[in-house]
């Protein structure tokens, strides 16, 4: 522990440096100093001293390692250090100065026990030897010991002619009294308190992160109408790992981790609603919508290679009016960190490109996972439940004279996986995130060569269907709300009063523990069998009060439609 000189005064030709407080030392182990102006004939001589209640000093010794090495101390006192260099000069001109001095204690004992103390409303704000505490109730007893305050007949002696009565009353009382002056202060200068600035913030009206730094929540009380007037902008969802002076208001309202995944989708009109070609009234997809493309680039064209993890031969290449990644015997791979994308392991995800492949070529296409510490982990198949970073391996498409478009899965860690399961090109398999996955790097390898277009890495669909009319400025927000004190209803309704225009519609979805996927649910074990070649899981009322048994009439809307055990491999369907 550095103790170090706080205070310097000049006294004739001589310099004072009194040392900050210095609470439960067991010794002095060495010291530094700075000084300008020293030479052969022009030089300090430099002492010290020291005292253990704040009024009795020792004699001046030499500040040499060996005096200070040799001091010790039980460990419960408070110890005061002095240190003088005089001036020994040659030329009158020249006048050696002292910048800066510490010394290193040897040790240090536990702090003394002060269990009324840490039960009291000070021990919020400070601790009962901080150095600001201490110096106050010195300066106050060294007045007190002195004569003027307290009258002369007062006896600062004993019999023995000690002082030690005295100053054990007087420093009870100033030290009391110095918690009251030093609590009063904190609130008159509340800026300088993390938590009074907070709760200062906060009443004003802004919202403020448990993981706000007293920096940070000065830039919000010294731009305060700055930041209000960031309501109503996408500067709402900033970030400061993307280069942002604090996060966004949203970020800071659900006490946002750099590790947490947030998306911000504000739709565009044809991707909302009834809307030919892009959107169908049941429609929960969002395979067209940029604005949470999480890809290196959120458009459809390849531009910057630079922004992609590739490796091999790949170059960009005009086909037609399409601006593709063109890969010969190359690919994306890597494990560098500037080429993580941030992903939720609570969330499905959607991976999906556009290929054209000469004959013979053969493509491979997968994960690498991370945790937020950057360590590598494993997905699992969809199929099977082992562990496996690929959706398919060293595969030929079925065709070679037209984009075709693959589109790949890997879904949120609870997933139970599923025997019948294959990718959408009737190949491989699709994966499952491991429970501590944060981010994830694709990996697309072509042996031989192939055109790669359009590449989308998004969440794979709302939990609603966005069939609505006459709706605008409608947005999804993906988050996790880790700030306690607010339920999501809360969260949702903040965002909506004082976050996002008047005339926007917003659907929020929390994907922390009670995220709408966390846990999946157990399908229904009665299914209706409509006309169509497909099966939905419904909600029928009976008229038994149970299902147990089959055969049970049920009130539907469509007069062929039975009621079957979905576990029973022969059901027989009632007469209606």
């Amino acid at each position: 522990m550095a103790i170090q000189a706080a205070i310097f005064r000049e006294e004739g030709n001589s310099i004072i440096l009194t040392c900050s407080p210095a609470v439960a030392i067991l010794g002095i182990s060495s010291f530094a100093d700075v000084t300008t102006g020293e030479d052969g004939n022009n030089y300090f001589e430099k002492y010290f001293r020291y005292s253990v209640n704040g009024v009795d000093y020792t004699e001046w010794k030499q500040l040499t390692i060996d005096q200070l090495t040799a001091l010790q101390f039980p460990g419960d006192e408070v110890v005061y250090f002095e240190m003088k260099y005089d001036r020994k000069l040659s030329d009158a001109d020249v006048k050696p100065e002292v910048t800066d001095a510490s010394l290193e204690a040897a040790g240090t004992a536990p702090l003394p026990q002060t269990p009324a103390f840490s039960n009291s409303v000070f021990a919020r704000y400070f601790g009962a030897y901080d150095p600001e505490v201490i110096s106050w109730y010195v300066n106050v007893l060294q007045k007190l010991h002195a004569k003027g305050i307290i009258p002369n007949y007062l006896h600062r002696e004993n019999e023995v002619n000690g002082n030690e009565d005295f100053i054990a009353f007087w420093e009870t009382v100033a030290h009391f009294v110095s918690f009251m002056v030093i609590y009063a202060r904190k609130f008159q200068h509340f800026y300088e308190t993390d938590f009074l600035l907070s709760d200062f913030v906060s009443q004003r009206g802004l919202a403020v992160s448990d993981n706000s730094t007293l920096p940070e929540m000065t830039e919000l009380m010294e731009h305060f109408y700055h930041q209000i007037s960031y309501r109503g902008t996408k500067h709402i969802y900033d970030k400061k790992e993307l280069g942002a002076t604090i996060d966004g208001e949203l970020l800071r309202l659900i006490n946002y981790r750099q590790e947490d995944e947030l998306l911000f989708n504000l739709y565009k009109p044809e991707h909302f609603g009834w809307n030919l070609g892009n959107a169908s009234p049941l429609y929960k997809g969002l395979y067209l919508n940029d604005n949470i493309n999480k890809n290196y680039e959120t458009h459809f064209d390849v531009k910057a290679l630079n922004k992609y993890p590739v490796y091999g031969d790949v170059r960009v290449a005009m086909d037609g009016d399409k601006s593709v990644m063109k890969i010969t015997d190359g690919g994306l791979k890597s494990s560098n960190p500037d080429f993580r994308i941030k992903v939720d392991p609570r969330l499905d995800y959607e991976f999906s490109f556009l290929v054209k492949m000469d004959a013979g070529s053969r493509l491979s296409v997968g994960f690498h996972s991370f945790d937020k510490d950057g360590n590598a982990l494993n997905a699992r198949s969809y199929k099977d439940g082992t562990d496996k970073n690929y959706f398919f391996e060293s595969v030929q498409l079925v065709r070679d004279d037209q984009y075709l478009v693959v589109k790949l899965f890997i879904y949120n860690r609870n997933r139970k996986p599923f025997a019948h399961d294959t990718t959408e090109i009737k190949q491989g398999n699709d994966l499952i995130f491991h429970q501590d996955t944060t981010y994830v790097i694709p990996v697309l390898e072509v042996a031989g060569t192939a055109n790669i277009w359009g590449l989308r890495i998004l969440p794979m669909q709302t939990n609603y269907s966005r069939g609505l009319v006459q709706v605008n400025n409608f947005i999804s927000i993906w988050m996790r709300n880790r700030n306690h004190s607010f339920a999501i209803d809360q969260v949702t309704s903040y965002i909506r009063h004082y976050l996002i225009p008047y005339n926007s519609w917003m659907a929020l979805t929390d994907v922390g523990d009670a995220g709408y996927n966390e846990i999946e649910e157990v399908p229904e074990s009665f299914y209706w069998l409509p006309e169509a070649p497909y099966c939905e899981t419904t909600a029928w009322r009976p008229v038994s009060p149970s299902c147990e048994v089959k055969d049970l009439i049920w009130t539907g809307e469509m007069a062929t439609a039975y009621c079957e055990n979905f576990g029973d491999a022969t059901p027989n369907p009632p007469t209606l």
